[in-house]
């Protein structure tokens, strides 16, 4: 057996076609498949079932499949030791960020980021924390940034900033520009759908104050997305809580319909994630002082006893 039969069988697994899995590993789809039933003989267990469309994996298939991702990550892990031996970045960088970060701080950074290493491919998708926690611990993804805790023991946590919540009111009468979370309207808060930890971190916060967000209306909306939330917030004349560099993209009028906590102020820990034997360690810690470097001088600072950190 040999790490080519690995790929082969990767391939197959991905594409759930043979013809497809050979054109992307660049051989023809008798070469791949007789790669492949080698290995098969070698190990006596049947990988695919081959009779399925698309073909599938058998019961043993997929033990022996979870076990190759892991040799084939540890394989690339070797190669990036060696180029940081060599003080080589090049290669793949896979990032996973949620959607309550990503539009608001990847345009802060990425594109210097990027230049600084023009041999790395960025691959950057958006993704729930549940998403980004799982890609990690299959290797399938190199790092997450999200909102802290995870707490996991194979995952490593590092903070990059801590962003204070705002309140997105477009309620007709307002003559405030700072409110406690126990004078929040319940009655007119909108939330983001459930597998959003932005949507959890309001929970927390709206616990606080012991209420829980509940319209008077005949219709129940849950966006996917903050822009989808804050455009039917405004319609719907309610209120939402967004956090801090997403108040930043508001001009003009619309700058008036966001307000402030009163002390303390609701705050959230935004870091990155990485699997515990991660190896690209030059190109993370570049990462994070890009990040800390571009909001650093955005976000205000606080002392302990003016913040509430939700769980």
């Amino acid at each position: 057996m040999n790490i080519q039969q690995f790929q082969y069988v990767l391939a197959v697994v991905d594409s759930k076609n043979f013809e497809l899995a050979a054109e992307r590993c660049f051989v023809t789809q008798s070469t791949l498949s007789t790669m492949i039933g080698r290995l098969e003989d070698e190990i006596g267990i049947k990988i695919f079932n081959r009779k399925t469309k698309p073909v599938s994996l058998t019961d043993e298939g997929s033990q022996i499949v979870n076990r190759l991702r892991i040799i084939i990550n540890e394989v690339d892990s070797l190669e990036n030791v060696v180029q940081e031996i060599k003080g080589e970045m090049i290669g793949e960088l896979r990032i996973g960020v949620i959607p309550t970060i990503a539009p608001y701080l990847l345009p802060l950074f990425l594109s210097k980021f990027a230049s600084q290493f023009p041999k790395v491919k960025m691959i950057i998708r958006e993704m729930t924390t549940a998403n980004i926690r799982k890609a990690l611990l299959n290797r399938s993804l190199d790092i997450g940034i999200l909102a802290l805790p995870i707490d996991d023991p194979d995952l490593i946590e590092q903070e990059l900033y801590t962003e204070p919540f705002m309140i997105y009111d477009c309620r007709k009468k307002k003559a405030v520009n700072k409110i406690s979370i126990n004078e929040l309207d319940y009655s007119r808060l909108w939330l983001l759908q459930e597998g959003h930890c932005l949507r959890t971190q309001v929970y927390q916060i709206c616990e606080r104050s012991n209420k829980s967000p509940k319209n008077n209306l005949n219709f129940e909306f849950e966006s996917g997305s903050m822009d989808s939330l804050l455009r039917f917030t405004k319609a719907n004349k309610g209120m939402t809580i967004i956090p801090y560099l997403a108040s930043l993209c508001f001009s003009g009028q619309e700058k008036e319909n966001i307000l402030e906590f009163k002390v303390p102020s609701p705050v959230r820990s935004v870091g990155l994630l990485t699997h515990k034997f991660f190896v690209k360690t030059k190109l993370a810690n570049e990462l994070q002082k890009n990040i800390r470097d571009s909001v650093s001088k955005l976000i205000p600072t606080y002392k302990a006893t003016e913040v509430i950190k939700p769980i």
